[in-house]
């Protein structure tokens, strides 16, 4: 009898290691960065005045994303950050498998110096950092 327990108490241990791990993981895994850019406008889903450096008086900076590889609806995050500090973050769709979407952030002329978007997953993985000057 102990013998058939650790027998079956090995067959289940080994049928679950070889199990799929679940999807939810390996979808979001395949989320890529295609394309990011940093601009001052965004129209009809292209980034216009792309840079990375900006005057102080630029009003408002956009980021720009388009990711890859979604295989059902998700999101991403764009976390604005200036310096150390978390200014902004923004929650934004992503429901196919090619999708263009972008954030913006107002910027107070007295803000100048170093900024970063960082672009995570819905589970926080990061995906991607834009870095920008406000100069």
């Amino acid at each position: 009898m102990i013998s058939c327990n650790r027998t079956l108490t090995f067959m289940l241990l080994l049928a679950a290691m070889l199990l799929p791990v679940g999807t939810a993981a390996g979808e979001e895994s395949a989320l890529k960065v295609a394309e990011a850019v940093t601009a001052t406008s965004v129209e009809n889903l292209v980034p216009q005045g792309v840079s990375n450096t900006f005057p102080p008086t630029v009003g408002k900076v956009y980021a720009f994303t388009r990711i890859t590889g979604a295989t059902k609806e998700t999101v991403i995050w764009h976390l604005w950050f200036y310096g150390d500090k978390l200014m902004a973050e923004v929650s934004l769709p992503v429901k196919s498998a090619n999708w263009r979407t972008y954030s913006s952030k107002r910027i107070v002329p007295g803000w100048t110096g170093e900024w970063r978007v960082d672009v995570t997953n819905e589970d926080g993985l990061l995906l991607e950092t834009l870095y920008f000057t406000i100069e």
